[in-house]
């Protein structure tokens, strides 16, 4: 086993992408609802008003909100962003709010305090440094609407329905702490925003950290379970071992009742050798790996000549497709044991009457893969991953190891074994070989811990 690595930096900025895609995702359905509010507000704004500037104002709205709705389309048929999302959405809201803001008044637009939550999403959205440019430029654009408004440079800047002239009655004082206040108000809420992110990117290496040291301790447990389990498989192979000849010596001596007893206790020592012998094989470490190129098409022939017994007595055929040849560089002995594993399960599965199919076949890439399929009743599919634990199994007298054990020298090898839905029922087990090496200078791999 593997230990585990240590979380860093780029686990957690993934983690942390993934979140703010999704609230970002959230934002702009938001907006996409509300979109066509500030088309809406400008237009109450032409009630009474024949300017024609404020007319190419809510054109020019209207147009920035269907560009926007483009982007958030494109957006929103993407997978979650593996990047900062939305670079260019400030460069859209921002320039609406100002047109929207500056043919509503200006600085005493009822919309004005809308920049507070906009700055705070920023904020929240987008890293420190992005953010803080965003409110620079969205405090540059406020402050272009207070100079609009103070001095009073455009005729009828009040629409008529909010009483019309350049000013809605307010002096420069008035304003002009208005402005400060909000300039304020814009800074203190991006602190707040930045302090939210770093908190949650905090409570992310947090959480991450206790999940490690987490599968940390249980992966020590499973080492030392691990190991107890095969000192313990280890010291009792040899008391079966005088077990099972002391029942074949007393066999030759009795007939009848006890003769048929002492055979069934003989057969029940070999099923417990068994699975001892499996613990040990699966407690220690993998042997290195003696490649070398391997026809696994003449793998699967043997394998199935092995089984022809077996077969016949469960009422099962089993084939081999035929096809081109198919070479593999792997351990022939250690993917036999695999494809034997494999076979097995599959032979038990199968109903009476049935077929047990092996194929082999060569890939675009050069891979081998063999397949087992068989017309068993199958596996759940919350059950497909959890056979490779060790000591789960949907036999009832399986040990549950024969899997955990073949995946490993599959993964030993490069490759995999996995399983999956059989169509018209049943299922298929996959073994999944590298490319044949061309060279025989390729580096053998060592055991795995």
């Amino acid at each position: 086993m593997h230990s585990l690595p240590q979380p860093t930096a780029a686990g957690v900025e993934q983690v942390q992408r993934e979140a703010f895609s999704r609230m970002f995702r959230q934002v702009t359905k938001v907006m996409t609802f509300l979109s066509p509010l500030p088309v809406v507000l400008m237009s109450l704004g032409l009630i009474g008003d024949t300017t024609a500037w404020r007319r190419w104002c809510v054109a020019l709205a209207l147009g920035i909100v269907l560009a926007g709705l483009a982007v958030v389309v494109s957006w929103r048929r993407q997978p979650v962003v593996s990047h900062e999302p939305g670079t260019a959405l400030p460069l859209v809201t921002f320039p609406l709010f100002t047109v929207v803001n500056l043919s509503l008044g200006g600085l005493e637009s009822p919309l004005i305090p809308l920049v507070l939550p906009v700055t705070l999403a920023t904020a929240v959205l987008f890293p420190p440094d992005r953010a803080r440019r965003w409110m620079g430029y969205l405090l540059a654009l406020v402050g272009v609407q207070a100079v609009v408004t103070l001095t009073g440079a455009v005729d009828g800047l009040v629409p008529a329905l909010f009483g019309g002239g350049r000013r809605a009655g307010h002096n420069n004082a008035l304003l002009a702490t208005m402005l400060a206040v909000t300039a304020f108000m814009m800074v203190w809420v991006n602190f707040i925003g930045t302090t939210l992110r770093h908190t949650f990117r905090g409570m992310v290496r947090t959480a991450l950290d206790a999940r490690d040291d987490a599968l940390r301790a249980h992966d020590e447990r499973v080492r030392s379970l691990t190991t107890l389990s095969g000192e313990i498989a280890h010291e009792l192979k040899n008391p079966l071992a005088s077990v099972k000849g002391l029942a074949a010596m007393i066999a030759r001596e009795v007939e009848g009742r006890p003769a048929e007893r002492l055979a069934v206790l003989r057969r029940e020592v070999d099923r417990m050798q068994e699975i001892l012998e499996g613990f040990l094989n699966f407690s220690r470490p993998l042997l290195p790996l003696n490649e070398q190129h391997v026809p696994l098409d003449g793998l699967c022939r043997q394998v199935a000549e092995l089984h022809e017994g077996m077969a016949g007595e469960r009422g099962v055929t089993l084939k081999v497709a035929e096809g081109t040849p198919v070479e593999a560089w792997c351990d022939a002995r250690k993917v036999r044991q695999v494809l034997i594993d494999v076979v097995q399960n599959a032979l038990d599965a199968a109903p009476r009457d049935t077929t047990v199919e092996l194929q082999a076949w060569t890939t675009a890439e050069g891979e081998g893969r063999v397949e087992v399929r068989d017309r068993g009743p199958g596996l759940a599919e919350e059950v497909r991953e959890r056979v490779f634990e060790p000591g789960i199994t949907t036999k009832p007298h399986g040990s549950g190891l024969g899997l955990a054990l073949s995946r490993a020298v599959m993964r030993q090898h490069g490759g995999e074994l996995s399983l999956r839905a059989r169509e018209g029922g049943g299922c298929v087990a996959e073994l999944r070989l590298p490319a044949a090496v061309p060279t025989s200078e390729a580096p053998r791999k060592e055991a795995l811990p």
